[in-house]
């Protein structure tokens, strides 16, 4: 745990979650309670992605254990962890926040597999940005894929796309692990 920095971003992840969450539960209006249920994850899994890899890849690289299922484990404990406590802070939907957090984790998992574990983050990030900067779209558009985090729970357009980046990106992180760079 304490290779993957697990407890110090969780000592940075959940405090800054519970305040972005909190502000945006204080809101009347539920669009900007969902978007900023997704900012928060957005924050929560941008800070605990850095784990996704170690410090030194060539270490893990000559290990003899099998990865897959540690790190199958450290992307659902990264979700579960993210939704628990959006989900408790938030007046956004609970399946909303349960789609985002799948979602964004594996979009971390795949930022991590095609960048690098220090640059998890950007892929979340970005996408908790644009779904909160971008007001709502209607569903035809294909920008509207790109505010799928911000969406209102009936949506399937957005269920169906945070469904594709969970799957893709654990899968990806999965059998390759994190980029090693250097």
């Amino acid at each position: 745990m304490r290779s993957r920095e697990v407890p110090g971003g969780v000592l940075w992840a959940v405090p800054a979650m519970v305040l972005l969450a909190w502000f945006g539960a204080a809101q009347a209006e539920p669009r900007h309670a969902v978007t900023t249920a997704a900012l928060a994850l957005a924050l929560g899994v941008a800070i605990l992605g850095n784990g996704l890899g170690g410090a030194d890849p060539s270490l893990e690289a000559t290990a003899a254990i099998r990865w897959a299922p540690r790190r199958a484990l450290h992307l659902a404990a990264i979700a579960v962890l993210t939704a628990t406590v959006v989900t408790v802070v938030t007046t956004a939907p609970a399946g909303v926040v349960l789609r985002d957090a799948a979602g964004l984790t594996g979009l971390a998992a795949l930022a991590a597999t095609l960048f690098g574990r220090r640059l998890a983050w950007t892929l979340p990030v970005v996408t908790g940005c644009v779904s909160a900067g971008i007001p709502a779209i209607p569903e035809p558009f294909a920008l509207y894929l790109l505010t799928w985090a911000g969406q209102p729970p009936d949506s399937v357009a957005a269920l169906t796309t945070a469904a594709v980046f969970a799957v893709t990106g654990a899968a990806a992180y999965l059998t390759r692990g994190p980029r090693r760079i250097g």
